[in-house]
């Protein structure tokens, strides 16, 4: 079942300074739990719970909150992805996989329900509810599957259904015909890591197609396909993976 999120009331909120150091999912991981503890839905019983069994790791519980109403027990999946959209198969789930080629939604739901659900039902997690004073049996499995997609560059409409179209933020495109004439006269700007996550904006420091040409080279040599912000003639902004395959 997907998360809900409940609405926030940003107005009041006061927020805690996340550390820097920390990679891109674990600062998604502040953010969820910053807001779901400002929710009036939510008590957040415990996060980030390691679950082992004669010191040998078993996996991770992410979230156990508690409604406020009812008091039903959620265990809560966190997953924040970038895919691309590859379109060559006729299922939509198939056709989602990591700018790099390293992952992909099938396989990650795969991993959420034969592995971090079921992680629940071992004896090391029940011993650990138990120790929480909440029945294994009467949790409720939620997955908060959070995601930016990227269609292929030139593409018109796409289905996305059952998914959410409004998920779709950018583009993506090989380096073959990224380095093509099309892009010369356009303005590129490559964001860090943490901002991946929101909108691009024109208050940043633009560089020619000649001068973003070598970083890119340089990321895709290691087998990293950049994220790039690309300005064109028109002032419009839009973010576009160069992928390395």
């Amino acid at each position: 079942m997907q998360f809900v999120f409940p609405k926030i009331d940003f107005e009041n909120l006061e927020t805690e300074v996340i550390p820097s150091n920390l990679r891109l999912g674990h600062k998604i991981e502040h953010i969820f739990l910053q807001l779901i503890k400002h929710s009036k839905v939510y008590k957040v019983i415990a996060h980030n719970i390691p679950i082992r069994k004669n010191k040998v790791s078993l996996g991770e519980i992410d979230f156990l909150l508690q409604r406020v109403d009812n008091k039903m027990y959620v265990h809560v999946e966190l997953t924040y992805k970038f895919y691309v959209i590859l379109q060559d198969s006729s299922i939509i789930e198939h056709q989602l996989i990591g700018p790099n080629q390293r992952d992909s939604f099938f396989a990650k739901k795969e991993k959420i329900i034969n592995h971090q659900i079921p992680l629940l039902d071992t004896p090391e997690a029940i011993s650990v509810l138990k120790a929480l004073n909440m029945d294994p049996y009467e949790i409720q499995h939620q997955t908060c599957f959070k995601s930016q997609l990227f269609v292929p560059y030139k593409l018109g409409e796409i289905n996305l259904s059952p998914f959410n179209s409004e998920c779709i933020v950018g583009k993506w495109i090989s380096f073959q015909k990224f380095r093509s004439s099309n892009f010369l006269n356009f303005k590129y700007y490559l964001p860090t890591k943490s901002e991946w996550l929101i909108a691009p904006y024109h208050d940043v420091v633009w560089q020619t197609f000649t001068e973003v040409l070598g970083l890119i080279i340089n990321k895709l040599e290691d087998g990293r396909s950049p994220m790039m912000w690309i300005k064109t003639g028109d002032s419009k902004i839009e973010k576009l993976f160069v992928v390395w395959w």
